[in-house]
């Protein structure tokens, strides 16, 4: 199965990219626009944390994609992540269409039994 993870972080993307790459093919993406470019009808599950930009307290970049991709490939399913304790952008991740939400730092065996069921 081919997963699209979707962070800013580039030692975060790398750390979730291998621990996946045993399992699942992995394609990265560090913003909006990468994202975008990346997506394509061979990929089953996207992973994207809420906000893409560190130094923007206020980006919800990752809110924007989801929007976008339930437009353009909406049986995807989409698990949103975040280290921030910004209800609001859960919430609204949730309500556009997200499948879960994951709390930074991941819980690996989580983050797989989630994969797993939403790819069943």
């Amino acid at each position: 199965m081919k997963i699209l993870v979707v962070d800013d972080v580039q030692e975060y993307l790398d750390s979730l990219s291998r621990v996946l790459a045993s399992e699942y093919q992995v394609v990265k993406a560090t913003n909006l626009k990468e994202a975008k470019g990346k997506m394509d009808h061979t990929i089953k599950l996207a992973l994207v944390d809420i906000r893409l930009s560190e130094e923007d307290m206020a980006n919800r970049d990752g809110i924007l994609f989801l929007g976008w991709l339930k437009e353009n490939y909406p049986k995807v399913p989409v698990v949103v992540m975040s280290a921030y304790r910004d209800f609001d952008a859960a919430t609204d991740a949730l309500n556009l269409g997200a499948k879960r939400f994951l709390k930074k730092p991941i819980n690996l065996r989580e983050l797989k039994d989630t994969i797993n069921d939403l790819a069943t």
